[in-house]
Order: C-alpha cells, then sequence, then structure tokens
C-alpha cells in the first residue's frame, strides 16, 4: 500500500509521523521517502487499527530528527472554510489539492471536504489557510464526486496522547498545556533583562515575559528562522528552549498571527532601533532577534 504521512514531533534522536493505519496496514516497518528522494525505515509505533474510519490512525518513528513539523489545529474548522489536501494522488508524489470543508461529522471528528482525494492521498495532511493541520486525509466514497472524508486534529492529538511512545520522548509538543491566560510567551526565566525593548544579552536571541503584564522580560536561546514572505506577511518559525513551537506572522500593517499550540493569538508587532521584533498580545510581551 502506497499513501501518505507528515512530521508531528521532533526529539533528540527520532521524528514521528502520522498516516492511516490502512497505509500500515499489519506492517511493523515502512519506507519513509523524504521530498528531497532520500528514504528511512520506519518503525510502526502505534496503529489505532483502523476498523472505522475515526480508528484510521498510524504512528511512526523514524531515527534521526527529519521533514519539518506541521502544527495541529486546536480548533474545529468552520464550514465552508478553505483547505489543501497534500499527498501522493496515484503515485504523484507532493501533489496539492485544494476546497473547503463540506461538513463537519460525528461531533467534528471526521471533516467533510470536497478537495480531491484519490489512492495515495491516505495519511496525508489536509491544512487550513493559516498552515496548521485540521485533518488526515483518510477515504472518499466511491461513485461520487466530492464526498472526501479526513479524520479531525482533535482526533489525531487523542492518539497521539495515548501513544506510549510518543509520549515517553521529549521534543516539541503537539498541543502544550495551556499558558497562562492572555499570555502565550511565557518561559521559563533566564538571564533576566529589564526593560520593555531586547537588547543583546549574552547569548540570548529571544526574551520572554516573567509575569502577566509585566514588562520584565528575561532572555534565552531560540532556534529562530525565516520562513520567507508572502501574501502581505513575513512569517518566521521560532522554538523555544524548552521545545515550543511559534509560528509567526508579522503583516505590513503591523498586525501580527502567533501560531502556538494549535492555537491562534492576535497582535501587534514593531521592530526597534536594535533591529530586534517585540510583538504584543495583550497583556503579552515576546521579542526575538530575527536571522540575519
Amino acid at each position: 500500500m502506497e499513501g501518505s504521512a507528515f512530521v508531528v514531533r521532533h526529539a533528540a534522536s527520532s521524528t514521528f509521523l502520522v498516516t492511516n493505519s490502512h497505509v500500515v496496514g499489519q506492517s511493523k516497518t515502512i519506507n519513509i521517502k523524504w521530498s528531497d528522494g532520500s528514504q528511512d525505515s520506519g518503525r510502526v509505533v502505534a496503529n489505532a487499527g483502523g476498523d472505522t474510519p475515526l480508528t484510521d490512525l498510524a504512528l511512526v518513528e523514524v531515527q534521526g530528527v527529519k521533514g519539518r513539523v506541521l502544527v495541529l489545529k486546536g480548533q474545529p474548522p468552520s464550514v465552508g472554510a478553505d483547505v489543501v489536501a497534500i499527498g501522493s494522488p496515484q503515485g504523484l508524489e507532493y501533489s496539492l489539492t485544494r476546497g473547503v470543508v463540506s461538513s463537519l461529522r460525528d461531533n467534528g471528528k471526521l471533516l467533510q471536504i470536497d478537495a480531491p482525494i484519490n489512492p495515495g492521498n491516505s495519511g496525508g495532511p489536509v491544512l487550513d489557510k493559516s498552515g496548521c493541520v485540521v485533518g488526515v486525509a483518510t477515504f472518499k466514497l466511491d461513485d461520487s464526486e466530492g464526498l472526501n472524508f479526513a479524520v479531525s486534529s482533535s482526533l489525531i492529538e487523542s492518539f497521539l496522547r495515548n501513544s506510549p511512545r510518543f509520549q515517553s520522548t521529549t521534543g516539541q509538543l503537539v498541543s502544550p498545556p495551556p499558558a497562562t491566560p492572555g499570555s502565550p510567551f511565557s518561559a521559563v526565566p533566564s538571564s533576566p533583562r529589564i526593560g520593555p525593548a531586547p537588547g543583546s544579552p549574552q547569548n540570548a536571541n529571544c526574551w520572554f515575559q516573567t509575569s502577566v503584564g509585566s514588562q520584565q522580560l528575561s532572555g534565552s536561546s531560540c532556534r529562530i528562522s525565516s520562513q520567507g514572505a508572502s501574501q502581505g506577511r513575513i512569517s518566521f518559525e521560532l522554538i523555544d528552549a524548552g521545545g515550543v513551537k511559534r509560528v509567526l506572522y508579522l503583516r505590513s500593517n503591523q498586525t501580527a498571527e502567533v501560531y502556538m499550540g494549535g492555537q491562534r493569538f492576535d497582535g501587534t508587532w514593531l521592530e526597534d532601533s536594535d533591529g530586534d521584533i517585540r510583538i504584543h498580545i495583550e497583556p503579552g510581551v515576546f521579542a526575538f532577534t530575527p536571522p540575519s
């Protein structure tokens, strides 16, 4: 069986991917082909069985850190929301199809979409326009037009939380525990720094609020990468020292979107005289030095 998969976590020495149970079948190992053409052997570490569409999920572990982690959406999409499906229909690798969410079935656990799904799409991500995963492509109704289905991100998250191997690893959380209300940019303080604007404390390239509403920021070392500019916005990916990932979109009108743990936060941003970026989401404050 040929299908698709996507990365949901990087651990210290492993990469975890989600796919469909019917893609892996009874196999204990499968072959993974990456977008750069390289291949790895993956070990199936969890399999929900696939007896019903709602249990058509499997988790694969690959040795080493490969691919790019996709964020699971914490909230279900709205009916009519734009989505894209990425997969390998009929072996045509990394194909993208576009559509909308036609309906939410089984109390939102199953998404009905009209984005074309074909053999080979199974196990691939269904993304909303923010780039977050809202589901995993699962099946289509035969002899029909535009009746395609995906297991929701909420079921994916539940499946992962019940997978012992996934929970035993450290790394990027699929859905981190809720941050302090109103302050999505909290982290373990280190190298304290006072003042509303970030400077250049030793070895720090990001700064987090020490308490809600405070202007006291603490410096930390983060992995920051620029994702380029498109649709009138600049995007960054930031992973802090605790492994929590934040995807940042900065628009030319000084508004900002931040995605963390499948949640969206809206705020504003500015660039200070040192070239550092500050993001405000009341009463939260966060700052970072963009990569050169």
